[in-house]
């Protein structure tokens, strides 16, 4: 019979990382199965280190006998281990430049590459995220921004009176917060200068449904795409309200030569479509940008794009890039922001980018970590699920994951790199390499 194999939880190397990849009472759930856990010693972890020795866990320096190491973001590439199975975001299945040295670390220390993106369904849907909170945060940071860009303006509204959501310390409290503005839009109304209030969003996955559940005590009302021009003509007075808009695959693209759209045409040929945001763009106050997007596939927000849009009558002020591909889907993200440096500016009339929300144009969020902010409940509802896999895997004692066939499917085909070698599926990165 097998050995199982040591779990090992790694200690973050990312500025301002809190989160765990398993929690202290899912640890405890794991050694009740006869699993040892190591944990890595590190202060800044949501979770102290006694917490994970108190439900069964070793705390360790450096991992002596853990093989399976569990993660959240990129290892550091210098501190990987030899002929380890690591599991974590590694942002390399796009070919990133920034994490091919990673890749490149992998296959030269014999490591086997587990990446949850790639934890999915039949259908292609993620199984292992953390979209929901990052849309929770990342919305509620964004209109928290947006009310001191406004400030800035000297436009008094009732999002400035939010915070930062890293202060909340716990979902509930954000949320009780943000019912709080709803009761004062209620009361007190939303400037006319920025009325109506329309809150524009991207996507329909995980990270949707948290922007949804973010915007939900503010009781938004949802219209639809083709309604715009005239609801935003007919409800220029209508101050004590939020509006949201959702676009779908349809109102976010179009074909080039105006034949309309087809999916499964859009799968197939990419380049025969293009944004169509531009007839939405004018009349939002925010976009919340949270669909999936890869180089394939046509950006949705052009420099050109606002460029030609920026005048008399143009309201966008605020682009929460939750999604945060540098230079992606967002043309205007051209770097990640951070807990301590939030957000930039892209004054459009001087066509560059300020650090901060101080200047004319359109400010950006883009935080690749926003679901760090909430660390404790983002890392609960992670480790709930994350917690059986590792189990499955631990269990069985095997190393070769791909050509095991009781580890569960969806974990053999989110392997990269097998013992230093690109699995058949993602051999495509070769040329990234």
């Amino acid at each position: 019979m097998r050995k199982s194999l040591i779990i090992g939880i790694l200690k973050e190397t990312k500025q301002g990382e809190t989160r765990a990849p398993i929690t202290p009472a899912d640890v405890h759930w794991l050694r009740k199965r006869k699993i040892k856990v190591e944990v890595e010693s590190n202060p800044a972890r949501v979770f102290k280190d006694a917490d994970y020795k108190e439900c069964g866990a070793r705390i360790v320096k450096r991992f002596e006998k853990a093989s399976l190491l569990l993660g959240i973001k990129e290892p550091n590439v210098f501190d990987l281990y030899k002929n380890k199975i690591y599991a974590v975001f590694s942002h390399t299945t796009k070919g990133q430049s920034k994490n091919m040295p990673l890749l490149k670390e992998c296959k030269r220390r014999k490591v086997t590459l587990i990446d949850y993106e790639k934890i999915t369904d039949a259908y292609g849907r993620r199984l292992v995220f953390f979209g929901r909170f990052a849309g929770i945060c990342g919305a509620a940071d964004s209109l928290y921004y947006f009310g001191k860009r406004m400030e800035w303006e000297r436009v008094q509204n009732p999002f400035s009176a939010l915070k930062p959501v890293v202060s909340y310390h716990s979902l509930a409290a954000l949320k009780t917060a943000m019912a709080k503005t709803a009761h004062q839009i209620k009361k007190m109304g939303i400037p006319k200068k920025l009325s109506p209030f329309i809150i524009g969003v991207t996507g329909h996955g995980n990270v949707s449904g948290g922007i949804s559940e973010a915007l939900e005590p503010l009781r938004p009302i949802e219209i639809h795409p083709k309604d715009m021009k005239r609801f935003v003509h007919h409800q220029k007075h209508i101050r004590n309200r939020v509006y949201k808009i959702v676009f779908y695959r349809e109102e976010k693209l179009r074909s080039k030569d105006g034949s309309g759209f087809y999916f499964e045409e859009y799968l197939e040929h990419p380049k025969r479509f293009e944004s169509n945001l531009d007839c939405y763009l004018p009349h939002l106050n925010m976009l919340l940008h949270g669909s999936y997007w890869d180089n394939r596939y046509p950006r949705l927000v052009t420099m050109d794009m606002v460029r030609g849009l920026y005048g008399k009558g143009f309201r966008l002020k605020f682009i929460g890039d939750i999604s945060c591909d540098m230079g992606g889907s967002m043309e205007l993200t051209y770097k990640t922001t951070s807990i301590d440096a939030p957000t930039f500016t892209y004054n459009i009339v001087k066509d560059r980018f300020v650090d901060g929300y101080e200047s004319e144009g359109i400010t950006m969020l883009a935080r690749d970590n926003l679901p760090a902010e909430l660390p404790k409940d983002a890392t609960r509802d992670f480790s709930s699920v994350v917690r059986d896999y590792a189990y499955q895997i631990a269990a069985h004692g095997v190393k070769d994951i791909t050509n095991h066939i009781a580890i569960p499917k969806e974990v053999r085909g989110a392997v990269i790199v097998q013992g230093g070698r690109l699995t058949k599926a993602y051999s495509y990165l070769k040329k990234y390499l």
